[in-house]
């Protein structure tokens, strides 16, 4: 029998996923807290300040890396959603995604909360794959920041769990997009807009696409499974191309499909582009990032978290990509769409 949240504590609560997983709190009517690094700044969803807002959700002044801020805003909590992270070298990462998990973990032993769930990131596992992703590939020791500090926090948050009593299950979600995704649909978006992408290996590469919505349903069913202890995979029902991807951008604000070029091609263009792009100070079409990603031919499973969470994603890619294109358009992105126009 799954267990009720009672309240729930959200850390990282301006930032994108949390933040949409405060409103969805809300929207269920779960007690939620905020937890906002910036005690005037604004998010998402509320006045940014101390106490009550309007919608109902209860901001606190906080910040994972000063555990001090944490015993009270997790009194009377029973689930943390720990959505934080941040830093940029290897230090200041390790010193969010690290330290800042331990003192989440620890905050929650020492108030009694039942359990954490920790959001950790598919780039655990690095970059070099085989042709299916599971939980049991090996976690990185070595690599780009993100990923190895976020591998480190995941380890981290599960031993430090049992041994402090705390239940942890965390969450590794693939590339999740949905409306505010500053890089998954901001980003990309516009550089398909202004023709500054190229498709790299002709676009044929896997996109293992996750909507946000699907995400936050994940982490409430981790908050109330009968498992601790664990870590699973989250990630659409099937990746897309990068192709498939992109072309949905170009469609929405009627541009070519960017360009294609192999992969071999693109790593040496890549090179000269780097000098030329500072020099001339003008954006890329590639990027160290586009090459390493568009030349991904893994596809992820998440048996694991439809068996342990009974969990599975419910918004197909042309769904998701459809809401993504009404908010980009409220957002002024692109044009309000003409009056009777089919979606």
């Amino acid at each position: 029998m799954k267990t009720r949240i009672a309240r729930a504590l959200v850390t990282g609560a301006t930032g994108f996923i949390g933040s949409r997983t405060v409103e969805v709190l809300r929207q269920r009517q779960i007690p939620v807290r905020a937890l906002c690094r910036h005690p005037f700044g604004t998010g998402r969803n509320g006045n940014g300040g101390n106490g009550d807002g309007a919608d109902g959700v209860q901001r606190v002044h906080g910040d994972v890396t000063r555990p001090e801020t944490l015993r009270g805003a997790l009194a009377g909590c029973d689930v943390v959603f720990h959505c934080a992270w941040g830093g940029t070298s290897l230090a200041d990462q390790r010193r969010v995604n690290v330290d800042g998990t331990r003192h989440v973990i620890e905050a929650a032993a020492a108030g009694g909360v039942r359990r954490v769930v920790h959001l950790s990131s598919m780039a655990v596992h690095g970059t070099v794959r085989g042709p299916v992703l599971t939980e049991e590939a090996p976690l990185v020791e070595r690599g780009d920041a993100y990923s190895v500090s976020k591998a480190e926090g995941e380890r981290l948050a599960i031993a430090l769990g049992r041994e402090r009593g705390v239940e942890v299950v965390a969450l590794r979600p693939s590339l999740v997009y949905g409306p505010g995704s500053p890089f998954w649909l901001v980003e990309y978006f516009e550089r398909v807009r202004d023709e500054h992408v190229t498709l790299v290996g002709g676009g044929a590469g896997l996109a293992n696409l996750v909507f946000v919505d699907d995400v936050v349903a994940a982490m409430l069913a981790a908050a109330t499974a009968p498992v601790a202890g664990v870590a699973c995979l989250v990630s659409g029902e099937k990746p897309v191309t990068w192709a498939t991807y992109l072309g949905a951008f170009a469609r929405m604000c009627r541009k070519p499909l960017p360009r294609r070029v192999p992969l071999w091609r693109a790593r040496l263009e890549m090179q000269m582009l780097r000098v030329y792009g500072a020099l001339a100070q003008r954006p890329r079409r590639l990027r160290a990032a586009d090459v390493r990603l568009m030349a991904q031919a893994t596809a992820v499973r998440i048996d694991r978290a439809r068996r342990l969470l009974s969990w599975s994603p419910a918004t197909s890619f042309d769904d998701g990509m459809a809401i993504c294109e009404s908010w980009l358009r409220r957002e002024g992105y692109l044009p309000p769409a003409p009056v009777g126009a089919r979606r």
